[in-house]
């Protein structure tokens, strides 16, 4: 039988979001997407390292402040988190805080890895890369840079909570 994991993708609007959930899901990448309002929903079947065998049930949800209250209903039932945040945007840095204490008291179980987006724009990168792995050391997250244009790190953060939630799982 295989397990489902339901997994959040979290963050500020327009950090990249729907762009990771897209490139794992599909394999796919578009220039420009819409707004997401409350959340899409995808799916994954995946096989680990381990041979385990499971479902990723992946809700990516709108960052916007006006959507926060909505975007709250759909932590219910979560094991795995992915907090996002731009590295060209210093601002989606810095509500990190936000969305991870939020995860926290929705699911204090949860599984979660913060995730820099958008490092093939090296050139406009405003957080360093060792500015986000302190801060996730900090927060005791793993942290993964990723490129869903170029496709780099991102199934490495998806298999890597995979293994972390069945683990969790076999305890």
């Amino acid at each position: 039988m295989v397990k489902t994991f339901k997994v959040l993708i979290i963050g500020e609007g327009a950090v990249g979001k729907t762009s990771i959930a897209t490139r794992y899901t599909t394999g796919g990448f578009k220039e420009s997407h819409l707004m997401t309002v409350g959340a899409n929903f995808m799916l994954k079947n995946l096989e680990l390292k381990d041979g385990s065998a499971l479902r990723l049930s992946i809700w990516d949800t709108a960052g916007q402040e006006k959507f926060r209250k909505i975007v709250e209903t759909y932590y219910k039932g979560g094991k795995g988190v992915l907090v996002c945040f731009d590295v060209t945007n210093r601002k989606s840095f810095e509500e990190i805080d936000y969305w991870f204490n939020t995860s926290k008291s929705k699911i204090p179980d949860a599984k979660i890895c913060l995730i820099g987006t958008k490092i093939d724009l090296d050139v406009a990168r405003k957080v360093s890369k060792d500015e986000a792995l302190s801060f996730a050391k900090e927060l005791n997250l793993p942290y993964f840079e990723t490129s869903a244009l170029k496709n780099l790190g991102i199934s490495e953060a998806f298999e890597y909570l995979s293994e972390q939630m069945i683990k969790e799982e076999k305890v």
